[in-house]
């Protein structure tokens, strides 16, 4: 395993204040990469390369691909999630969730950790992706969800889908988040 992407995860969670999400974020990763080391040798995958060392820069290829050809495996999503998140992308794998969220509207807490975790690292306003994420799940139970001790993330997300929201502040200021 990558020793730099379980640093950046781990040191971009405690520097934004969501520990947990990273823990979450490496292992991961590391189901990722075991995944990689368990795939047979022979499988096609592993075609081209000059060998067959599981390394960050295949597991990123290697569940894309896999992606591709299954978009309900979520062990693959949240992979590439981690790996947004831990090489810095300006999107922090915020549009890989809409699926999920699909399937599990309180994941609309996730999303909004990204955007809080992008906005402070990065400076940058994920009110967008925040809302194309959000898009995808069942405004019926998220207004379920709203309305539940736990439903702050269901109620900003609710906030966010309105025709004209708010600008998300680069640290989510009024989110479950903050």
């Amino acid at each position: 395993m990558s020793r730099n992407e379980v640093d950046a995860l781990r040191q971009a969670g405690s520097d934004t204040g969501h520990r947990e999400f990273a823990e979450r974020m490496v292992r991961a990763l590391r189901e990722g990469l075991q995944a990689l080391e368990n795939l047979p040798r022979e499988d096609e995958f592993w075609r081209g390369w000059a060998n067959d060392h599981v390394t960050v820069h295949k597991l990123g290829a290697c569940v894309t691909e896999r992606l591709e050809r299954d978009p309900a495996d979520r062990m693959v999503r949240w992979a590439l999630v981690a790996l947004a998140l831990a090489r810095g992308a300006s999107d922090g794998g915020l549009p890989l969730l809409g699926p999920v969220i699909a399937a599990d509207p309180a994941v609309v807490a996730d999303a909004f950790v990204i955007a809080d975790w992008v906005g402070q690292e990065a400076g940058l306003d994920l009110t967008a992706e925040l809302r194309e994420a959000c898009a995808w799940a069942d405004r019926d139970a998220l207004e379920t969800l709203a309305r539940t001790e736990a439903g702050e993330a269901a109620q900003a997300a609710l906030r966010v889908l309105e025709p004209h929201p708010p600008s998300i502040s680069p640290t989510l200021a009024g989110s479950p988040t903050a």
